[in-house]
């Protein structure tokens, strides 16, 4: 059984971590209801930061998009690429998606992107 938790590990928390993504960023991926954002890290797994604006809406929906793209990473985690930063943005038209339309957009997304590992000589 593949490991399902969301680790402290794998979320980008700080505003410094935010910013040294959108600073190195390879990929800046658009979708209809989604921005991601992404940059080689030096950490042999994937973290992930999510951003809701108000723009969203009220806190209640706000917490019910991020709730739902961290379930989405935490079931698919061997979808994303490993050693990179992913900041996924929020779009403000993003509460009228279905739970598995939202995944078929953003493993779309993250599909058709050549990811490459970052070299170790940095």
């Amino acid at each position: 059984m593949p490991d399902e938790r969301f680790n402290r590990r794998e979320r980008l928390r700080k505003r410094i971590d935010f910013k040294r993504v959108e600073k190195v960023k390879i990929a800046r991926l658009v979708t209809r209801h989604l921005v991601i954002i992404a940059a080689p890290n030096e950490h042999r797994h994937t973290r992930i930061g999510i951003t809701a604006s108000r723009k969203i809406g009220g806190a209640v929906r706000r917490n019910r998009v991020k709730r739902l793209l961290r379930e989405i990473y935490r079931k698919h985690k061997t979808s994303f690429p490993q050693s990179h930063d992913l900041i996924l943005i929020a779009k403000n038209d993003m509460t009228d998606i279905a739970y598995h339309d939202l995944v078929d957009e953003i493993m779309n997304a993250i599909g058709t992107y050549t990811w490459e590992k970052p070299s170790s000589s940095r």
